[in-house]
Order: C-alpha cells, then sequence, then structure tokens
C-alpha cells in the first residue's frame, strides 16, 4: 500500500463513519478502519460485528494494497495534522507510516483477513426512498423502540412494505409509535426489523449530497446505499408483535381537540407536583371543564390546571405516566392534535389533525391503572 491524500479530507471521511465503531470492542478487529487502495481508490470499512459502513475515496496511488488500522489512534493522529498532503504505506508487513511535512507516525496493524466479508447481494427486494422520508420515518417512530433483552423484537423499528405504501412501527409496550406513507417508488413487498443503532447511524451518515437512499434487502441483511457510503446491517430475528390486536375499537366518541404546545407546557408544570417514582399526572375529563392535575402524597404537593381544549364525549378520568405521555408528543411538527380515548384502562391514540395527505401519524400509550 501506498498513496496520497489530503489529511482533512481523510479525516473527515473517517469521522462520518466512526460512530460504528466500538473502541472498547472484545474483538480487537471491530477497533479498527480497514483500508484498501485499489485502482486510484481508497475503501474504508468500518464494522461492530453487527453494523457495517463501506465508503470511498479518490486518491493518488502507487501500490494497491489493504491494512487494519486501529480507528481511534489514526482519527486522534489525523485530527492534530494540519492541513496538508500525507503519504501513507506499508512498511514491513504490519505497520503502516504516515508521512507529513514535520514527521513521520508508525502504526502497527492488525490481520485485516479477520474483518467479515459480506456476500453478494442475491435475489434481493429493492426499494428507493429519499433522504427527508428516511429522516421522517426515524423521527417518528425511533423514540419508542424498545430496550427489552428479554424480548429483542421490540429493539427496533418494523419496516413494513407493500407496493407503494410502507408503515414504520416502534413500541416499548408502553408506547407506540406508527408512521405510514404510501408514496413509494417501489414494487416490492419487504417486512424486516431494523436496530435502533442502525438508524441512528444511518441519520449521522445523511450529509449535504445525500438524496436518495437505495434499500436492499435479504433474510439475512439489508444494505442502505446512497452517495458513496454503504450501511449494512443485521437483522433483528423473529416476528415483530401483532400490535393491530391491541387497539381498541374506540366506538365511544371520546376525544380532546387540544393545541400540542398548550398541552406540553401544562404537563411541565404539573408533573412538577407528581410523585417522584411514579410521575403519575392525572386527567379529568368533562364538556364541561377539563382538568389536569397531579399528587405527591409524601410532600402533601399537588396542582391541578384547566386545559384550554374542546372534549367530546362521557366524563371520563384516566392517567399517564407523565414521561410516556412527553415522549408520544415528541416530534409531533404540528399546532393541534386529537386524542381518542375508549375507557379509563384502554390506550389513548394520538394524531396530528393536519398532515400531509401522502403521510398518517399516530401513537399510542398504555394508561396508568
Amino acid at each position: 500500500m501506498n498513496f496520497e491524500i489530503n489529511c482533512q479530507s481523510l479525516f473527515q471521511t473517517l469521522k462520518s463513519i466512526y460512530s460504528v465503531i466500538n473502541p472498547n470492542h472484545h474483538i480487537s478487529i471491530f477497533t479498527c478502519f480497514i483500508l484498501n487502495v485499489k485502482n486510484k481508490m481508497l475503501k474504508i470499512k468500518a464494522s461492530d460485528s453487527e453494523i457495517s459502513i463501506k465508503t470511498t475515496l479518490k486518491v493518488l496511488s502507487k501500490q494497491k494494497g489493504k491494512a487494519a488500522v486501529p480507528a481511534k489512534l489514526l482519527m486522534d493522529i489525523l485530527k492534530h495534522i494540519p492541513e496538508q498532503q500525507l503519504k501513507i504505506k506499508t512498511i514491513n508487513f504490519n505497520q503502516i507510516r504516515i508521512i507529513s511535512f514535520k514527521g513521520n507516525y508508525d502504526i502497527s496493524l492488525l490481520n485485516h483477513e479477520l474483518f467479515p466479508k459480506y456476500k453478494k447481494l442475491k435475489r434481493t427486494q429493492v426499494c428507493v426512498l429519499n433522504k427527508k422520508t428516511i429522516r421522517n420515518i426515524i423521527d417518528n417512530t425511533l423514540f419508542a423502540v424498545g430496550n427489552d433483552d428479554l424480548r429483542p423484537v421490540i429493539n427496533g423499528v418494523c419496516f413494513e412494505i407493500k407496493k407503494k405504501t410502507g408503515s414504520f412501527v416502534a413500541t416499548n409496550n408502553n408506547i407506540l409509535a406508527k408512521y405510514s406513507i404510501n408514496s413509494i417508488n417501489t414494487k416490492a413487498e419487504m417486512k424486516f426489523i431494523i436496530p435502533k443503532k442502525t438508524l441512528l447511524v444511518l441519520k449521522q451518515s445523511f450529509n449535504k449530497t445525500t438524496n436518495i437512499i437505495k434499500i436492499k434487502y435479504n433474510k439475512y441483511n439489508t444494505f442502505f446505499i446512497f452517495t458513496n457510503k454503504v450501511i449494512i446491517t443485521s437483522l433483528i430475528k423473529g416476528s415483530f408483535p401483532n400490535y393491530k390486536k391491541i387497539l381498541p375499537l374506540y366506538n365511544k366518541n371520546n376525544k380532546i381537540r387540544i393545541a400540542i404546545k398548550e398541552l406540553k407546557t401544562s404537563i411541565k408544570r404539573i408533573i412538577l407536583f407528581s410523585n417522584q417514582i411514579d410521575k403519575k399526572i392525572n386527567f379529568s375529563l368533562s364538556k364541561n371543564k377539563s382538568i389536569i392535575y397531579a399528587e405527591n402524597k409524601d410532600s402533601s404537593n399537588k396542582g391541578y390546571e384547566e386545559l384550554v381544549c374542546k372534549y367530546f364525549g362521557e366524563n371520563l378520568e384516566i392517567s399517564f405516566k407523565s414521561n410516556d405521555l412527553i415522549e408520544v408528543l415528541y416530534n409531533l411538527k404540528c399546532e393541534e392534535i386529537e386524542i381518542k380515548l375508549q375507557e379509563r384502562y384502554s390506550p389513548a391514540l394520538i394524531r396530528p389533525i393536519s398532515s400531509l395527505e401522502t403521510e398518517k401519524i399516530f401513537r399510542l400509550i398504555v394508561p396508568l391503572s
């Protein structure tokens, strides 16, 4: 391996994929960047065994080669080298040398053959989405992803794509979020569960030039392909919960219409008076007056507010864990929401009143008993 490259260009490229690496991974090869020089291109790979990222850069190359370079050390060195052209070459059989204007820096290598190899995709389903759609999917579902070692199927977002429609669902058992669109450019049908970390890495990997993301899927992995990057992720095995079974029929006309800003600010004030263990806040709803209140019996603190809202239906008392309620209101880009209610212990369905014709958003929250 022997090539020349701009220091900042290399550093910024490595930085854009570094988030996938765990410097404390118990398998050493997953703490490395894999550098592969061939045909005046530098191919770079990084992985944590479940997620891999590949990207490319043009270089001035004199000799092809491959090397597994400790990622943190390489990043730290490049970070402190001023803007300049660098020469990087292998010396001996287990070291690379970075040559700058002022000095040389020798780094010991690992065996790059230990890095996992992915088989070429065969018989894949393909779907194309734009960056805005992917971001909307992530923003409208990721907050509801679970963290349960006993039920790993809830530790990711379920992608279900059928022809031109897509549904994206996440749940942690207390709350559920669903984002649907009917404008997907695909004839494929696919269903898989993407881990939370993959979606975080995906969103962080976008840049100004990113526009179209091609999704390729087989029963083992999903590939996200865009600009000069490829993100490969293992899928969560198992069947996502059948959330449709827990949806109440909502045959009662109990619903609230309220400005989301009004509700959020009321919750932030009333939560101060709740029990710090269960964070319980209560709603007393009627056509004449609707109240939000909380009480901490240990300290005798209590507070209530009258909500500025429209309530339709029967009188109803219902309670929620305030943290869950704040989560389901997170990132709703609307001025007003509707909350549909059935019984005191039935899940409440929250949706924005105004949304695009091509998308549907709803969120579900289980009340406290």
